[in-house]
């Protein structure tokens, strides 16, 4: 029989990864602050529930997908305090890996199982079911919970213990922001001069700069396909994962030159207004002289 599962955070990515689960065919039980993302999530099959704890006194695995640090403490706590012995977390947010191995050692005092298990792919990942989905936690729960996994992502990686996952992931996103502050300045510059981004990026489909974030990414902003979005906290959210990764570096003592510098740029951003500004339109922040340095 299959386990009948929660989801709690049905946003961007949350919500077409509980949709593959429901027509899987399991029952999943759903939760998010939104009305709007609880009444989209019973348009596709899930029931939608007054909140964690009630998803948790129901489901025996639940997946977590969260914008913060704060909310993935509070929402795990209502978790364990109402899932029975035996059930299981399985984290998709974003977080440090110490906080994953302190929620884990909390969910263990009850007999939870706790994965970490970060995405990467973005929201059109997420619709089509091809995400990179990056778990730590031990083997035998990994094995129980794979099959929940393919449903939702294409690239399936158990790392190691807990936290393996969340350090894989700010290490991706560490690639990702160096990647594509370069392509935006390098939008800017190309504007600067007379190039439109469109045929900048037609050029650089020719030379040896192509990256997977400039398929994913950025091409589909400038070509129409992805409206800007600046109502999404786009900044906020890197710019917290990447004080995730300033952090994890200084804690092994390692100094990240470029990194630093890309989070104290993030920072500035941030601190002077533009944190729901879309991650894609960092160029208009170069042009406009946002930066000091």
């Amino acid at each position: 029989m299959n386990p009948v599962l929660g989801f709690i955070g049905l946003g961007t990515m949350g919500l077409p990864m509980s949709g593959h689960l429901a027509r899987a065919g399991y029952r999943v039980l759903g939760f998010d602050p939104a009305p709007a993302a609880r009444s989209a999530a019973t348009a596709q099959g899930l029931i939608a529930c007054a909140d964690a704890a009630a998803v948790g006194r129901e489901a025996q695995i639940v997946f977590t997908c969260l914008p913060s640090q704060q909310v993935v403490r509070a929402t795990v706590d209502a978790l364990i305090a109402s899932l029975a012995p035996g059930g299981a977390i399985v984290d998709c947010s974003t977080i440090s890996p110490l906080l994953a191995a302190e929620l884990a050692a909390d969910a263990g005092k009850r007999d939870i199982g706790f994965l970490d298990a970060p995405l990467s792919g973005a929201g059109s990942g997420a619709q089509a079911a091809t995400l990179s989905i990056m778990v730590g936690g031990e083997a035998a729960l990994f094995e129980r919970v794979r099959p929940l996994l393919e449903r939702m992502g294409r690239n399936i990686f158990h790392l190691g213990a807990v936290g393996a996952g969340q350090t894989a992931k700010l290490c991706q996103n560490l690639i990702l922001v160096s990647t594509l502050s370069g392509v935006m300045e390098s939008v800017a510059l190309g504007r600067a001069v007379g190039v439109e981004p469109q045929r900048l990026l037609e050029v650089m489909d020719t030379c040896l700069a192509p990256t997977r974030v400039m398929d994913v990414l950025v091409k589909p902003k400038f070509d129409g396909r992805v409206p800007f979005d600046h109502t999404s906290d786009g900044l906020t959210m890197i710019g917290k994962d990447i004080t995730l990764v300033r952090e994890l570096a200084e804690r092994v003592g390692l100094k990240l030159p470029i990194g630093s510098h890309i989070q104290s740029l993030y920072r500035q951003a941030i601190d002077t207004g533009y944190g729901r500004h879309d991650l894609l339109a960092w160029y208009e922040l170069i042009e406009q002289g946002v930066f000091d340095t």
